[in-house]
């Protein structure tokens, strides 16, 4: 095996000539070159983290993509897969080093941009792309590594190969950003973590490729190689490392998937016999658990039917018992500005009580549906609204803040509220039935310190206290 290993070495090693090409175009040499060098990258990178942030919060895959073209992410990865192969540690390291420092400054810009932009309500669908790492992610950085060295060495066009090693490197550092600005850190470490898995992927790979090609020198093989025997194995353990937790939860993807597909035929039915909306689905395979957030005017029923289609149609139901969570959050009708014949008819009264609405913190006391039904909150939490001007509102309970919107003409009202991660709350079925009342109230009244909340068709009414 070694010596077939040798001479295909030896037929594929590149001419000195070559070699000092392809070292070149992936290190600079001379200190004079350096600050130009590093000025461009810093430039490239500011404009490509715009454009990647700008395409990931509008949820555009194409803008996204298109600052691909523009992100200096390709060359710094490869130098340092060249710094392996040639057995310069220094080079290696200061590479490394200036790969993580422009991933830091990608996420740091990345969360100012999302700072200065509009509040997130719905987490943009390309941000939450980065935030699931499968097997098949590493396997792209594996191809994408290996292609960019490869165009380096064949002095190919790696336009294309760039942008595949940006793609894989630059949209997890900016979600990163975005997210940790918006507190989702579980998520922001995810994507943090696709990044690390990306860039080990493609140091491995174009190293392999740099040496399957004959960058590196007998020489450098023989004087460095306990350098690069060491950095080819820890590149590999690593690659390996990654790989099993990857394979486990592409597996968990792939069977959401197909689960997914059946909604068409199980869900979908269940759905409009219940006149639902299923706003997010969950599979937990190891718990052998199908979590479910839906939406509708009245609670679900049938999930009996639901749970026996289930088992005879998906690969949940193998003939193993499983569990259906669900959550449901009732929808209410409604419109927006509400009707009134005319402005003018906001009297002066109406404007005070207006006045006081936004000047206090209101707390919930209790819901009265009729004389005998209710409900409020349980004994210990307190869930209290704020309204705030340009017409936002928000509700809190222990386990988060609710953001909304709700408009008011006279004593009329209408409120809608919007959801970030909505799973987040739950497990708080007090406060998603407080949530869903509110979004039913049509007037307002303010009473000796009391905010009072009529619900739509005569329901009930919500009284509120005022904030000592």
């Amino acid at each position: 095996m070694k010596p077939l290993i040798s001479r295909l070495l030896k037929y594929t090693e590149l001419t000195p000539e070559e070699r000092r090409e392809v070292l070149e175009d992936l290190f600079v040499f001379g200190k004079a070159e350096q600050r130009p060098f590093l000025s461009r990258m810093a430039v490239l990178l500011v404009l490509s983290t715009l454009i990647a942030t700008a395409g990931l919060l509008s949820d555009s895959a194409a803008v996204v993509i298109g600052a691909m073209l523009v992100a200096p992410m390709m060359n710094p990865v490869m130098a340092a897969a060249g710094a392996v192969v040639m057995g310069w540690s220094q080079r290696f390291y200061t590479s490394m080093w200036l790969v993580l420092s422009m991933g830091i400054a990608a996420i740091l810009l990345s969360a100012a941009i999302t700072m200065l932009s509009p509040d997130i309500v719905f987490m943009p669908e390309q941000v939450l792309a980065r935030t699931r790492p499968t097997f098949y992610d590493l396997l792209i950085a594996l191809a994408a590594g290996s292609a960019g060295a490869y165009t380096i060495t064949r002095k190919q066009s790696g336009a294309i190969p760039g942008v595949a090693v940006a793609v894989a490197l630059l949209p997890p550092l900016a979600s990163a950003g975005i997210l940790l600005v918006t507190g989702e850190l579980e998520l922001a470490v995810r994507a943090i973590t696709l990044f690390f898995t990306n860039l080990i992927a493609m140091v491995l790979a174009g190293a392999l490729t740099f040496i399957a090609c004959g960058v590196s020198p007998a020489s450098a093989r023989r004087h460095s190689a306990a350098f690069i025997k060491n950095k080819l194995w820890l590149f590999a353990l690593l690659a390996v490392a990654i790989s099993i937790p990857l394979y486990i939860y592409s597996e968990k993807i792939i069977f959401n998937a197909k689960y997914r597909a059946a909604q068409s035929e199980t869900m979908q039915t269940w759905l409009r016999d219940n006149d639902l909306r299923l706003t997010d689905i969950e599979i937990l395979q190891e718990r052998r658990e199908i979590l479910l957030a839906l939406e509708g005017p009245n609670p679900p029923v049938g999930i009996t039917t639901l749970y026996e289609r289930i088992s005879e149609e998906s690969d949940l139901g193998d003939g193993h018992p499983f569990t259906i969570k669900y959550s449901w959050r009732q929808r209410v009708e409604g419109q927006w500005p509400v009707q009134s014949s005319s402005i003018d008819e906001v009297a002066q009264g109406d404007q005070a009580q207006q006045d006081e609405l936004l000047a206090h913190t209101w707390v919930w006391e209790f819901t009265q549906y009729d004389a005998e039904r209710g409900a409020r909150p349980p004994d210990g939490d307190e869930y209290y609204v704020v309204f705030e001007g340009r017409n936002v509102i928000y509700a809190s309970a222990n386990c988060g803040k609710k953001k909304g919107v709700y408009g008011v003409r006279g004593k009329s009202m209408s409120i809608e509220m919007k959801r970030l991660n909505w799973f987040k709350c739950r497990d708080d079925q007090d406060f998603q039935v407080f949530l869903g009342d509110l979004q039913r109230g049509t007037e307002f009244f303010i009473d000796e310190g009391q905010l009072k909340i009529p619900l739509s068709t005569n329901a009930g009414i919500i009284y509120f206290r005022k904030q000592q």
